[in-house]
């Protein structure tokens, strides 16, 4: 059974008094301490992980309501970091690929001796070895990319989880008149 939705990505009707009391419910299970925009200590030295969790964070308080407390901060550290390895395994397969193809262009133009057929076939056997690792790099990401698919719809991040809770949005600013835009003037 999925977990309960928060209240404020509820849009059937309810009560007042299920209203209530649902929101009661939440606000004692929320927590003091905020999650702010800046990456936590754990991202340090984490370049792409801390511009997915600013990101995220940033499209979190878009939202009207509180989707994401402090308790999910250790959630959000994770995927962020699964989203930097996706990114570097996706980085290192592309390079074993290219090095898998060179090989396999050399070995295509040999033209291989009798004398020489010992080098060729062991030459053979490391492209072999290189499409090995390509496959298994292959299986990582794929490990990868489920692991993070299902952190992202812990989080609301995809259109399945949101589906019919998608929560309002912030009300933009109202522009200021022109009036205001003169008196504001340094």
């Amino acid at each position: 059974m999925p977990a309960r939705k928060p209240s404020s990505l509820i849009t059937r009707a309810e009560t007042k008094d299920k209203h209530n009391a649902r929101t009661a419910g939440e606000a004692g299970l929320m927590p003091k301490t905020t999650i702010t925009k800046a990456p936590p200590a754990r991202l340090k030295g984490h370049k792409f992980a801390g511009d997915v969790w600013r990101r995220l964070i940033g499209l979190y308080f878009e939202t009207e309501g509180t989707i994401v407390t402090a308790f999910d901060a250790d959630l959000l550290i994770k995927y962020c970091l699964a989203e930097e390895e996706l990114q570097e395994l996706f980085k290192l397969r592309g390079e074993i690929k290219k090095l898998w193809t060179r090989h396999s262009s050399i070995l295509a133009n040999m033209n291989p001796k009798n004398d020489a057929l010992k080098d060729y076939f062991n030459a053979l056997a490391q492209a072999n070895a290189l499409l090995q690792r390509f496959q298994g790099m292959d299986a990582r990401l794929d490990g990868k990319r489920k692991m993070v698919f299902a952190l992202a719809q812990s989080m609301y991040l995809t259109p399945r989880s949101r589906a019919g809770v998608a929560p309002p949005e912030k009300p933009p600013e109202k522009p200021k008149s022109k009036m205001g835009g003169l008196l504001d003037e340094d």
